[in-house]
């Protein structure tokens, strides 16, 4: 899209939440992290200028891309070269010990929804074969092996010894039904990578009306009882907060103090 085509759709859109006749200091977050990364290849390569390495593709420069949206803008958030967000940057971080303890690679994956950035890791990784889902096959992005219906996913009791969802259910409006589904197609000794949008001012998780219009188009907003929600028979549910970090680590990696994910691990047979 041409530089003028996104101006249309967004500054000069009075129905856009960046319109600068109405929202002008949006509008003006917008342009100035437009212009920060133009200049990020010019920035890139002067002296010293690999003070930022991305854990997921290698990428190493002066600072992450401003994440620009109508909505929302994040100054140093996104990998010039995969696209990962802070959040990919952290998961892949663990999944990475993982696979360094364990000296074992799940041969069977399932992805829902899988970002770009994920879809890089999985490639370049060795892992096992991923069956990538989806809602629909729209994406042209990342191709989807099949449409599913996280309620009702359609695999096989066990199936995956690895799961990755991340930033899917609070979009889900029966998210009871979509955790239930889970852990059903999660394989004993098998590992749930999970992450969603976190409210920590929130002590209780709440549903609410899905805006179709919006970026995020959440259906839910969780909360501190977050994890009790993920008590299933023969799961263990542990948090990993960026705050665990090194601090050095997490400047180098871009991660923000507040992301945070759960492992969630099955009992093997007989536990």
């Amino acid at each position: 899209m041409s530089a003028w085509s996104y101006a249309r759709r967004t500054l000069l859109n009075p129905r856009s939440r960046a319109c600068f006749w109405k929202h002008p200091a949006q509008a003006a977050r917008m342009v100035s992290g437009a212009l920060g990364n133009d200049l990020l290849s010019l920035g890139d390569r002067l002296p010293g200028s690999s003070r930022r390495e991305c854990p997921v593709c290698r990428w190493q420069g002066r600072r992450f891309r401003t994440f620009v949206s109508p909505e929302i803008v994040i100054p140093s958030s996104i990998c010039p070269r995969c696209g990962s967000f802070e959040r990919h940057r952290h998961l892949v971080l663990g999944m990475r010990e993982e696979l360094a303890r364990t000296r074992a690679v799940p041969e069977r994956l399932l992805g829902v929804s899988l970002s770009p950035a994920m879809s890089y890791l999985v490639a370049q990784e060795g892992l096992g074969r991923c069956f990538r889902t989806d809602y629909d096959r729209r994406d042209p992005r990342i191709p989807a092996d099949a449409v599913a219906d996280l309620r009702a996913a359609g695999f096989r009791d066990g199936a995956f010894a690895w799961i990755v969802c991340s930033h899917v259910l609070e979009h889900v409006p029966e998210v009871e039904a979509a955790i239930d589904e889970l852990h059903r197609v999660l394989a004993p000794g098998g590992v749930l990578w999970l992450q969603v949008a976190w409210h920590d001012e929130l002590a209780a998780s709440e549903r609410i009306p899905v805006d179709p219009g919006a970026l995020d188009a959440h259906a839910w907003r969780f909360g501190r009882d977050f994890p009790a929600r993920l008590a299933r028979p023969g799961w263990s549910v542990t948090g990993v907060f960026a705050t665990e970090l090194d601090p050095e680590v997490r400047s180098r990696h871009g991660i923000h103090p507040d992301e945070r994910y759960w492992i969630v691990r099955r009992a093997c047979d007989g536990e």
